[in-house]
């Protein structure tokens, strides 16, 4: 969802250095790397344990819990293109859903916002696979269930490295969409790297005609 379907990304980066950097805790292509796609309480975890903090971590993410509503309430918008292709997607009998690393309640205020609820089959998040978030594949391939197809009829499209190798390790073909203010990291696994969901051919790969 962030970075793919609505342009959060840029705020959270924003988030992230007025809440961390005063801490000491840079924020580096390598640390976005590797939070990107996993969940909070992995990512709790990891920076603990990767910077020596104890409770003060868990303040910390409890007041930077506050801004994240208004992100999605307020200040994102829906990246280009994505809007045509989940109603030309719908159109044509594709299954969608969103899987995403962010919590549940902010998934369903993105679909809500921009009007999408209808278009989605599913709305799932790494809560529901007990917080493994991306490289590890079990949301995706969680997703594939609840959709009822198998996970080699599965196309994922994804922004970060981390979901292009979870999208893989779960056997699925990969589009990328990588965001060059944000997006850092190898993303020669994918099955195609494109630059915006309007590039053609993403509806090339996903056999939708636009005519």
């Amino acid at each position: 969802m962030d970075g793919l379907l609505v342009d959060s990304m840029i705020h959270w980066l924003e988030l992230d250095r007025i809440f961390f950097e005063p801490r000491g805790i840079k924020i580096t292509e390598d640390l976005v790397r590797q939070l990107t796609g996993k969940s909070e309480k992995e990512n709790l975890a990891f920076l603990k344990k990767e910077f020596n903090m104890g409770i003060e971590m868990d303040d910390l993410f409890a007041k930077r819990r506050e801004h994240i509503d208004i992100i999605y309430r307020e200040k994102t918008i829906d990246m280009p293109g994505v809007d045509v292709l989940i109603k030309k997607a719908k159109e044509i009998g594709l299954k969608q859903a969103v899987a995403s690393g962010a919590p549940h309640h902010t998934i369903k205020i993105v679909a809500e916002r921009f009007g999408w609820v209808d278009h989605f089959d599913e709305l799932l998040s790494v809560e529901h696979v007990e917080h493994r978030g991306k490289p590890e594949p079990d949301v995706f391939l969680h997703t594939a269930e609840k959709l009822g197809i198998k996970p080699e009829e599965c196309v994922v499209l994804e922004d970060a490295e981390n979901g292009v190798v979870a999208a893989k390790r779960a056997g699925m073909a990969c589009i990328a969409v990588p965001d060059k203010r944000w997006s850092f990291g190898d993303f020669s696994e994918a099955d195609l790297v494109v630059d915006s969901l309007e590039n053609k051919e993403v509806y090339k790969f996903l056999s939708i005609d636009l005519d």
